[in-house]
């Protein structure tokens, strides 16, 4: 430091100029603002203690009253509702998780899929489902796509009328259901989970 400056400056200016100096350091030192963001801050919400077993019970469930809402009968795949990481926060899964529930109903024996998807549109918002997306996938095949979410339980649903399908495979549709993420209650192995 170049201290030339202070010569002949009298010991109270010299304070003057050091609380000075000091008043500038502090201006440009970190204030303690991070970028780091908490778990809340980054989804956007608190999420719920749930027992995993609970959340994916519920998760069937949406998907049962969904294939009602279709109201054509066929077969259905026997995948039932799975935990799996809530990525944003923890990939690893050690205390927050989200459930999935892909599944397709095909082989029709009772109305069509044209049908089911506009059932769907018809009754999703009756059962408190907010479309956010009607229209068509963004795929070469153009499918039929509608996107909702749940307004009171934020579970949320894409489902997918696949009409064209590669190496001649029937036609179906498929159904994705989702949870936001929950934390496990404490002492919870999510490895044995899902």
């Amino acid at each position: 430091m170049n201290v030339a400056f202070l010569r002949g400056v009298r010991p109270p200016e010299l304070r003057r100029i050091s609380l000075s100096l000091g008043a500038v350091a502090l201006a440009v030192l970190p204030t303690g603002c991070s970028s780091a963001r908490t778990d809340i801050e980054k989804l956007g919400y608190e999420p719920r203690v749930r027992a995993a077993e609970e959340a994916e019970r519920e998760v069937n469930e949406v998907s049962s009253k969904l294939l009602d809402a279709m109201g054509v009968k066929g077969r259905t795949t026997d995948s039932g509702a799975m935990t799996g990481p809530c990525g944003a926060v923890d990939p690893e899964m050690k205390k927050y998780y989200s459930v999935a529930h892909p599944w397709s109903v095909y082989d029709l024996r009772e109305g069509t899929f044209d049908e089911a998807m506009r059932s769907l549109r018809e009754q999703l918002p009756r059962w408190g489902w907010k479309i956010t997306k009607d229209g068509e996938t963004e795929s070469l095949a153009k499918n039929p796509e509608i996107v909702a979410v749940h307004t009171r339980s934020h579970h949320t649903v894409t489902i997918e009328w696949a009409r064209k399908r590669s190496n001649g495979l029937k036609p179906l549709i498929s159904v994705d259901v989702g949870s936001r993420c929950y934390r496990a209650p404490e002492g919870t192995d999510l490895s044995t989970e899902g």
